[in-house]
Order: C-alpha cells, then sequence, then structure tokens
C-alpha cells in the first residue's frame, strides 16, 4: 500500500487527525508525538487535552507527568476529566451540588457514561437538592462509602491515579 504523509494535507485536518488519535489511543498519540516536530506541536494543543478519554489512559504504567496530564485535561473541559472529578466530589466528598454540575457539564459534552450518571442520580435526588427521594441522608452517606471502597481497591489492583492530588 502507497503512504500517505500527513504533513502534506492542511493543518485543520492535520489537527482533526491528531485529536481522533488521541480520543482513540494514548499509545498512538506518543507514537505520533514522536514522529517529528510539527506532529509534537500539534500534539500538544489544547483541543486535543479536550479530547482524550482518561478512560482509555493505560494507568498501569505509571504516569509520566501524570498530575500535568490531569490538570490540563481539567483545565480544557476534557469531559471524562469533569465526570471522574463530578463523580468523586458527590458521592465521596459529599458536594452533591459542585458533583452534579460537573457530571452534568461532562453530559452536555457529549460523554456516555456522564449522561447516564446524571440522569439516574438527577432522578433520584430532590429539587430542594436535600436528599434522595425515598433515601435518607445516611444511606447517601453509606453509598458514598462504599464508592469509595470501591474506588479504593480498583486504584490499588490496577494503579489507577490518585485524583485527590491534581486539583
Amino acid at each position: 500500500m502507497k503512504q500517505f504523509p500527513i504533513l502534506s494535507l492542511p493543518t485543520e485536518v492535520q489537527g482533526l487527525v491528531v485529536k481522533r488519535v488521541a480520543h482513540n489511543s494514548f499509545e498512538d498519540l506518543f507514537r505520533l508525538r514522536a514522529t517529528c516536530k510539527a506532529m509534537r506541536s500539534l500534539a500538544d494543543d489544547e483541543d486535543v487535552y479536550a479530547s482524550f478519554d482518561l478512560f482509555k489512559y493505560p494507568w498501569r504504567l505509571g504516569g509520566f507527568r501524570l498530575r500535568y496530564l490531569l490538570r490540563r485535561c481539567y483545565a480544557q473541559g476534557n469531559p471524562s476529566t469533569l465526570y471522574i472529578k463530578g463523580v468523586e466530589y458527590f458521592y465521596r466528598r459529599n458536594m452533591y451540588v459542585e458533583g452534579l454540575d460537573l457530571t452534568k457539564r461532562a453530559a452536555d459534552a457529549g460523554f456516555e457514561r456522564a449522561s447516564y450518571t446524571y440522569a439516574m442520580t438527577s432522578k433520584l435526588w430532590d429539587d430542594d437538592g436535600d436528599h434522595f427521594r425515598g433515601f435518607s441522608r445516611d444511606y447517601v452517606a453509606k453509598i458514598g462509602l462504599l464508592v469509595g471502597i470501591f474506588l479504593r481497591d480498583f486504584m490499588a489492583s490496577t494503579g489507577y491515579p490518585n485524583f485527590a492530588t491534581w486539583r
């Protein structure tokens, strides 16, 4: 098959290709980034950080400048980062309004997991924001505790990062 040099494409199209690669695979993005200076500068674009899917990041490898990556994704309004922070705020820190707001922002950006979580959480959450319909505050706190235990075990078994350290 004949090769087609990506640098012969218009800059806007190159940017779209790099964003798509970033959304699908971190490994491929870093391989693409290592090819030349032009690809490196395209890979460092703000839109690329906004298109990452952090659920596809290879956490088992540990992170080179992981906190920097997470902060930059959050600053660019990355939907998966907003979702992770929203769930953490809502279920682990009992910051219900902030957590629901972050989850809604991720859902509005088209992140499917956030859409489901936001829909189910808002369906249960009362309009006054005081408690879940049909659930006591103690039960909601217990759900948060169980989510926290699951996340702790998940992080320990996969090397998933501690999101509390990258604010």
